[in-house]
């Protein structure tokens, strides 16, 4: 063992190669006690300041910016590794605007939930442009066990719109006219289980006056099923735009009509990533709680996170378990 947290040593039994039991966790290499990093994640989970945190923490300021990043890195490894084959009737995506290196500069993240369980699927910050939406999709496509199957609301950001095909379609290529020439550009067939609705809304001097759905992907009665499971009675974005202000709560650098902002773009990245981890897996959401059939002592609800409620965890996850969990990138990760 060394350090003040007395860290094992291990050597492996077959390679005999020896590594730090800390080995791929976010503590790793890390010069503070456990219990100060571990409070410095709680503290930038909750929007602190970096030098806010420094002093109730009683670090370095510096020290607080490096394990920001690490912790950011580490809740996107976390969530690459345990978000796979996901299996849900329908999504809601939006974006939210936030500025980094000053208020001329904005950076937009995009994320795409699944409504039932308030759970976060995807996450990518940058421009809010084609290119950025089509991250977003094609990463939530991916995470998901059948990407034919699936009912989509956005608002009427017209980027999901042309993409949604491409990414939840079928490719087919059509028959060519002729004998000579090039083949046609390959098209996309819209399965009958996937479908997407839009939710335009219509303002007048910054006030709501109308809300129109437009439905521009697939059968009406597929919205119409999807929104019955979900307890619905018209298509919303409801779900997505409530966690876009605990998010705004989550974070020091999105807080609305202030001046506000991080002064790096990969300083936001990080706290955007380490908040919809901890949203994740370690805050129960208060919508999700269920009935116990029997009280205990004066407890009469099981509270959930949204990873509970999606069946990816069994239990409220703790920061701690998160920042001492082993992560294995797969190769290529940057």
């Amino acid at each position: 063992m060394y350090g003040e947290d007395r860290i094992r040593y291990l050597r492996c039994s077959e390679c005999r190669e020896e590594f730090s039991e800390r080995k791929n966790t976010a503590l790793w290499n890390s010069k503070i006690s456990e219990e100060q990093a571990i409070s410095v994640a709680e503290h930038l989970a909750d929007r602190c300041s970096f030098k806010g945190t420094a002093r109730l923490v009683g670090v370095d300021p510096g020290t607080v910016r490096r394990l920001n990043k690490r912790v950011g890195r580490h809740g996107q490894q976390y969530h690459e590794q345990q978000v796979q084959e996901i299996e849900v009737e329908a999504l809601q995506a939006d974006e939210r605007y936030g500025f980094a290196g000053s208020k001329q500069q904005p950076v937009w993240e995009a994320e795409l939930m699944d409504p039932a369980s308030k759970f976060v699927i995807s996450h990518v910050q940058g421009r809010r442009d084609e290119t950025l939406i089509r991250r977003l999709l094609a990463d939530g496509a991916d995470r998901l066990a059948n990407p034919h199957d699936i009912a989509l609301f956005t608002d009427g950001l017209s980027a999901y719109r042309t993409l949604f095909p491409r990414v939840f379609g079928r490719p087919y290529q059509p028959a060519r006219q002729g004998t000579r020439g090039r083949f046609p550009n390959t098209r996309y067939r819209i399965p009958r289980t996937a479908a997407h609705a839009q939710i335009v809304k219509h303002r007048q001097r910054r006030r709501l006056t109308e809300v129109e759905v437009r439905y521009v992907h697939g059968s009406i009665k597929r919205i119409n099923h999807a929104l019955a499971v979900l307890g619905y009675t018209t298509p919303n974005t409801s779900a997505i735009e409530r966690r876009n202000g605990t998010a705004r709560l989550m974070s020091t650098a999105q807080v609305r009509k202030s001046l506000a902002f991080s002064r790096r773009a990969d300083t936001k990245h990080a706290l955007g990533w380490w908040a919809l981890t901890v949203y994740n897996w370690c805050r129960p959401h208060r919508s999700l709680r269920q009935l116990l059939p029997l009280p205990v002592g004066r407890k009469l609800y099981q509270q959930r996170t949204p990873a509970m409620a999606l069946g990816l965890a069994n239990s409220i996850s703790t920061i701690a378990e998160i920042l001492l969990t082993p992560v294995y990138p797969p190769s290529g990760w940057r």
